[in-house]
């Protein structure tokens, strides 16, 4: 069903196509999302203990001219991803100050944004590359998502400014990077907080109003606690909080292609993707979905680190979440498994399906290898 723009349904502002206005590749048809990229180069050995190395290696040369962030997009690519996520989580001003690579604002500005242009750069050699490979006749059909991450640490909502202004500028400055460089959707992914994701689509409009370029699909993505998946981490309801981001666009005429959860326990998404599918439905808004991997949930262990412990971490083998013989002895959630909650997203209503943190590229060539048999 296709609604006037401005129409509202059950109090959600529903958006049109002409303000959708790009009616792009990435929504024709359900996508597979790419996986994981900072633990899963932990894996490979860019590690310092923190995810800062990870984000560093865009930077990396070798003689031989691999990079090892090009080698995990393009593992991606060939286990059939449709979308590469840039890889700039951590490439936030707030980050740079606390590890040292500024002195103050204006120098962990400029700092995150070479770090953000150079995440770009790697995503656009790994689907160059895909694209000379002989049998890669898909590859026109790939898209690179610039990740718009929180600003703070994440999960954690009590540290994210109360006021939406606040927050503005920063995200002006992450969307104005990614904007220069040309990506083709802008993925705001683990939000904790409605406000996180107000700020963007306000930082966002102020960006088009002041060049009056065209902008890009956006895609916003929350996280929401692992035992009440219909809460944010921030405890507000996540229906309200996506009800407002659908409002919003729609009132400030921008692209907002997708709504959807990610950072959190498969069951939780499970349990989130049909409240999202409810809520969208009848707009041009899809729903994204795409889970973590271990079998310590985020909660478990943020509540090991309030009681001073946390050694183990995400991925340790203690963890409560879900059956034993659906994880490895490490602790991650075996690709098989990880597809069958794939399949189940999809048949609840997600059109972008993806993998989160501890997922690999084995975890994504099952999803896409189901989705693409499977037809919901």
């Amino acid at each position: 069903m296709l609604v006037p723009f401005g129409v509202s349904v059950s109090g959600i502002a529903l958006l049109s196509t002409t303000m959708a206005g790009r009616t792009t590749k990435s929504l024709r048809g359900r996508k597979v999302l790419d996986g994981g990229m900072g633990h899963e180069l932990k894996r490979r050995g860019i590690s310092d203990g923190s995810f800062l190395a990870g984000v560093l290696a865009n930077e990396d040369e070798t003689p031989d001219g691999d990079n090892p962030v090009e080698a995990v997009h393009g593992d991606y690519l060939a286990a059939g991803c449709d979308v590469v996520t840039t890889n700039g989580f951590v490439a936030v001003p707030q980050r740079m100050l606390e590890c040292g690579l500024a002195t103050d604002r204006a120098g962990a500005n400029r700092r995150a944004s070479e770090l953000i242009r150079a995440s770009v750069d790697r995503a656009k050699a790994a689907v160059a590359k895909y694209r000379t490979k002989a049998g890669a006749d898909d590859a026109n059909e790939k898209t690179i998502a610039g990740c718009v991450p929180p600003l703070t640490e994440c999960y954690f909502a009590n540290k994210v400014p109360t006021d939406v202004d606040d927050l503005v500028p920063e995200y002006a400055a992450i969307l104005s990077t990614l904007l220069d460089c040309g990506v083709d959707v802008l993925l705001a992914e683990t939000i904790s907080t409605a406000r996180e994701a107000r700020a963007i689509l306000r930082s966002l409009s102020r960006l088009r109003d002041a060049s009056s370029s065209a902008i890009p699909p956006l895609w916003v993505s929350f996280t929401v606690h692992d035992d009440r998946p219909t809460r944010l981490r921030s405890d507000e309801p996540l229906d309200a909080a996506c009800s407002s981001v659908v409002e919003e666009a729609g009132s400030l005429s921008l692209p907002l292609e997708a709504v959807g959860v990610n950072c959190s326990t498969p069951s939780a998404i499970s349990a989130a993707v049909p409240i999202l599918a409810g809520l969208t439905a009848g707009t041009n808004v899809g729903v994204l979905a795409y889970g973590n991997c271990f079998r310590t949930t985020t909660s478990e262990w943020m509540n090991s680190l309030e009681e001073g412990g946390g050694s183990g971490g995400a991925g340790a083998p203690g963890g409560s979440n879900g059956r034993s013989e659906d994880y490895d002895e490490d602790g991650y959630l075996l690709p098989d498994a990880y597809a069958k909650y794939a399949v189940a997203w999809a048949d609840a209503g997600a059109t972008i399906v993806g993998g989160c943190c501890g997922s690999r590229p084995e975890h994504m060539e099952k999803v896409a290898g189901v989705l693409k048999r499977h037809k919901s």
